[in-house]
């Protein structure tokens, strides 16, 4: 090693960094604080103009979101059942809904029958039409547009069980085939002053193959009424004496309906549901009495 000068002195210490800057040539500058080269200087403002980075604009949203449209711009909502809908008329095989008695009737129902071959009514569909065939059908010339029966959209399948005996009298059967039907089914029981439509479904307390129903089934036998519960539905009453006026009333004895020649008029609010059984009801009424005939 080279010995240390007379100005110098000896130390063991690395030079600092400050030393360095003091023995280092100074970089011209024409500022009166020169900048230091050995430190990060202040990344200046990119200019106005155009760059190749990517980048996103101030204004922009920070994610994509999809733009939804104000309340004026959304379109109403489209029900298939009218809730405004209080009164129908059989224009068979069409049922024709309006909002009263007086307003524009509008197509909603699609009939279609089957006759056994002693010319016997066999079975009756119901089926709700679609927005396009209800649109095809009102206009001026609906009588000369056919639609065909869509099989795969019954809402409820009306069948005379009886109708293949001729000497037997007719049962009537009303069942749902959507989901939103009634479940189980309805049964039409004719009297002498009303058309009573019972609604069975299966009880599952007393279901014999419970191993609690057991001892009981041993002891009193098998009875096939006590797995099903039946409660009345509707029950349609003549206004008057050898009147052909109908009042629907429900199991509690209230006035939902009122029917005239070919039309009935809903006089308290039912739910969807209850307002397609009680449709169902009323055509399998007309059905069985002879008035559906086309």
């Amino acid at each position: 090693m080279e010995p240390a000068s007379a100005g110098q002195k000896s130390t063991d210490e690395p030079p600092s960094y400050d030393r360095h800057l003091a023995e280092s040539v100074s970089i011209a500058s024409s500022s009166l604080n020169p900048p230091d080269p050995w430190r990060l200087a202040a990344v200046d403002p990119p200019l106005p103009g155009p760059s190749n980075a990517l980048g996103r604009a101030p204004s922009a949203p920070t994610r994509d979101v999809k733009e939804q449209p104000s309340p004026e711009e959304t379109p109403p909502e489209y029900t298939r059942q009218d809730p405004n809908d209080n009164y129908y008329a059989l224009q068979a095989p069409l049922v024709m809904s309006a909002a009263t008695a007086a307003g524009p009737l509008v197509p909603r129902f699609h009939l279609s029958q089957l006759r056994s071959s002693a010319n016997k009514p066999y079975k009756l569909s119901m089926r709700r039409l679609t927005t396009s065939e209800s649109r095809r059908l009102s206009l001026p010339d609906r009588r000369a547009k056919r639609i065909v029966y869509d099989d795969d959209l019954t809402l409820y399948l009306i069948v005379d069980t009886h109708a293949l005996f001729p000497w037997s009298s007719p049962e009537i059967e009303v069942r749902g085939c959507k989901a939103r039907t009634l479940r189980g089914y309805v049964e039409l029981k004719k009297t002498t002053t009303a058309y009573q439509f019972w609604h069975i479904t299966r009880n599952v307390t007393n279901d014999m193959l419970r191993p609690e129903n057991e001892r009981r089934m041993a002891k009193y036998g098998y009875h096939a009424d006590e797995e099903l519960n039946r409660e009345l539905l509707f029950a349609a009453e003549s206004m008057a004496l050898l009147s052909k006026h109908k009042r629907w009333k429900d199991g509690d004895g209230m006035c939902v309906a009122e029917e005239t020649t070919g039309a009935l008029s809903l006089v308290v609010d039912l739910t969807p549901q209850r307002k397609d059984a009680l449709l169902a009801c009323w055509a399998a009424r007309c059905w069985l009495s002879g008035s559906l005939n086309w």
